[in-house]
């Protein structure tokens, strides 16, 4: 783009008309590169989240390393591992009431079973 010298009016005009012109070519070339990212905007933003994802577009394959990348950061290990530790409790307290009330409801068949027997050796 050659600098121009402007030193009169007739000048300014030319320049005026020029510099528009230039701008409706760049409007233009912008909006074909606009239309050219609208088909691939998925894959871009896929591609800003998670660099390199657009290249191996299997599922599998971008499951493991969006899981790799998450492994790898220290936060999100910490939340896995207490996530895990408060189900894992949960799921061993719930095993031990369950095995508890299991417990309790046989000695109590079995207390029941005795008066049984007693009452009936008694008559």
């Amino acid at each position: 783009m050659p600098k121009v010298k402007v030193t009169s009016t007739e000048l300014l005009d030319k320049e005026i008309s020029r510099l528009k012109k230039r701008s409706r070519a760049l409007e233009n070339e912008l909006g074909d590169r606009v239309s050219y990212f609208k088909g691939n905007y998925g894959k871009m933003a896929l591609n800003s989240v998670i660099p390199g994802s657009a290249k191996h577009s299997g599922v599998m394959g971008m499951a493991g390393r969006i899981a790799k990348i998450a492994w790898q950061s220290g936060k999100f290990k910490s939340f896995t591992t207490s996530a895990l530790m408060t189900a894992l409790e949960f799921a061993g307290v719930r095993m031990g009431i369950n095995l508890f009330d299991k417990f309790r409801k046989s000695r109590s068949k079995k207390k029941k079973k005795a008066r049984a027997t007693a009452e009936n050796d008694e008559d």
